[in-house]
């Protein structure tokens, strides 16, 4: 059987950007014909051309269209405030785009690129590419087991270095999307309305400033109680200037810039607890007394490890299923509502932070 191929450019080589190129490359549905990156360094250059020999490289997105060459698909990883105009031309000059999360920093303009890929009868996907992971698929299969939701108790708590943010400059600016709210949490806020259904409204209290007390310095954390629209509710932190390994990356290996640590037990950053069990992740512990008629806590409680393959690569299924969209065998697993909904809950989060009153969640 032939498998249909598409051509596929990754706008914007940063920290992000190489992993993406390396999924389009080794997926046997897309071909990598392009990269678009405005500073790309000769010695990056050179790098990328060791590992895709004969890519075509573009200073922008305009030189990239004007080329000739063909493209069906576009990755955008660039900055998070750049997301909505890169996008919006891209589809514009109807080419599929997979853009990663936030799908913009601003609701409205989302909902712009929405209505821009409905019109041009191109499809837009948003790159919360965690649903993807192994262990997320896992704990979506099982959770049921768990009966009713009735609590949730989630992390996300980790040291980011100074080289992280000399990097990019931007990750310190609240005004151009930065920060652990933007960049982190909002992967969270995804995964946990994928199990759960659409938050109704979050209550967050700010973690102190340890690293920059400016003005637009963005947020190093805080604390949040949850409220679902189905009744759920639950508390998360999030800080990125503590050392823990409570975080899904150091819990899951998913990032391998980012060591995993060797007991997963040591990591759990979500804990479900439901009316016939709880489970936690990423050990994937379920708790239950499922051979009981009535769950007690006077009897024995039962520890089962629920046994997975968590050998596969989340972002090479996130391009297996982009490919897929692309040839029309599949819709969008991530959508731009999906995108939206995200935001509107790390929307939320920031409302309640400024004016230290609880906040309603806006429906996507």
């Amino acid at each position: 059987m032939t498998i249909a191929v598409s051509n596929v450019v990754v706008v914007g080589y940063g920290l992000i950007g190489p992993r993406h190129a390396h999924a389009v490359n080794n997926c046997p549905s897309t071909n990598l014909v392009g990269i678009v990156e405005s500073y790309l360094t000769e010695e990056k250059r050179q790098a990328a051309l060791a590992e895709f020999p004969g890519v075509k490289f573009f200073s922008s997105v305009e030189e990239c269209l004007e080329s000739g060459v063909k493209i069906e698909g576009a990755v955008v990883c660039t900055p998070n405030h750049t997301h909505y105009a890169i996008s919006k031309l891209l589809l514009q000059n109807n080419v599929n785009v997979l853009v990663e999360k936030p799908i913009s920093p601003n609701v409205e303009e989302a909902r712009e690129l929405k209505r821009v890929a409905l019109r041009h009868g191109v499809k837009l996907l948003v790159g919360h590419h965690r649903r993807f992971n192994p262990y997320v698929m896992a704990t979506k299969r099982h959770l049921h087991k768990c009966g009713q939701i009735v609590a949730v108790d989630a992390v996300w708590c980790l040291k980011k270095c100074e080289e992280y943010f000399e990097q990019a400059p931007w990750r310190r600016s609240k005004e151009q999307g930065g920060g652990v709210l933007n960049i982190n949490l909002v992967h969270d806020l995804d995964l946990l309305q994928y199990f759960l259904g659409p938050l109704s409204e979050v209550y967050a209290s700010p973690v102190e400033k340890t690293r920059d007390p400016s003005e637009d310095s963005v947020e190093e954390g805080a604390v949040i109680l949850m409220t679902f629209a189905n009744g759920t509710r639950g508390t998360f932190i999030v800080c990125d200037n503590v050392v823990s390994p409570a975080n899904f990356e150091m819990g899951t290996g998913e990032n391998p810039l980012i060591p995993q640590i060797e007991d997963s037990t040591d990591g759990v950053f979500y804990r479900f607890f439901g009316t016939q069990g709880s489970l936690s992740v990423p050990d994937l512990r379920l708790f239950h007394q499922k051979d009981l008629k009535q769950p007690s806590w006077w009897e024995k409680i039962c520890k089962e490890h629920l046994d997975e393959d968590l050998s596969s690569i989340p972002f090479a299924l996130q391009m297996e299923h982009f490919g897929n969209v692309i040839q029309g065998e599949e819709e969008p697993t991530c959508t731009a509502d999906d995108g939206v909904m995200a935001m509107n809950a790390v929307n939320a989060v920031i409302e309640s932070l400024d004016t230290q009153k609880p906040v309603k969640v806006l429906n996507a």
